[in-house]
């Protein structure tokens, strides 16, 4: 595990959510220590994690990544993609799942089209926050975190100089702070 996602879990600890300015390169193949620290080990039923990713690449890489993290722990992971089989997807994740990986709008349009139970969710993660707010997917990242049980949120962001960013996050994280990480 890297110093910089160490620190990360570290104000998980004390906070509610973290805001974390890190190039993707920095933190991309480490995320599976964040998930594993919040979510020991298996339960049956609901998701306990959410990993929402810029692109369906991204969130494939990342769910293949977690597919090999999760096999040691009995845990499960299911990908939500727009290039995906939407019917599939709903499927798996009624049939249970702890970890969702998926793209913004695909996971938002599962979720509010279909209810999945999020009332066990521990993890909230955003990742590139700042692409995803040049893409706009800004409404469906809102509409998701205001509508989270209480759960620990982490937000990955490349840049920190962004008031629009700043002022949008302020608007759903409470007791947040802010990391910058460098290599």
């Amino acid at each position: 595990m890297s110093e910089a996602i160490e620190q990360v879990i570290k104000q998980l600890k004390t906070r509610a959510a973290v805001v974390v300015h890190a190039a993707p390169e920095i933190y991309i193949d480490h995320l599976w220590a964040i998930v594993d620290d919040i979510i020991p080990h298996p339960e049956e039923g609901s998701p306990r994690a959410i990993i929402v990713c810029a692109s369906d690449e991204e969130a494939r890489h990342i769910e293949a990544y977690f597919q090999k993290a999760a096999k040691a722990k009995d845990l499960t992971v299911d990908l939500v993609v727009e290039k995906g089989n939407k019917l599939k997807q709903r499927n798996d994740l009624f049939d249970g799942t702890e970890i969702i990986v998926g793209t913004t709008r695909r996971v938002c349009e599962i979720y509010f089209q279909n209810g999945f139970n999020i009332k066990k969710l521990k993890l909230f993660m955003v990742l590139r926050m700042d692409e995803q707010m040049r893409v706009g997917q800004k409404g469906f990242i809102a509409r998701l975190a205001e509508s989270l049980p209480k759960c620990k949120q982490v937000i990955f962001a490349k840049h920190s100089d962004d008031d629009r960013m700043i002022s949008y996050l302020e608007e759903f994280l409470v007791n947040y702070s802010t990391l910058e990480l460098s290599e």
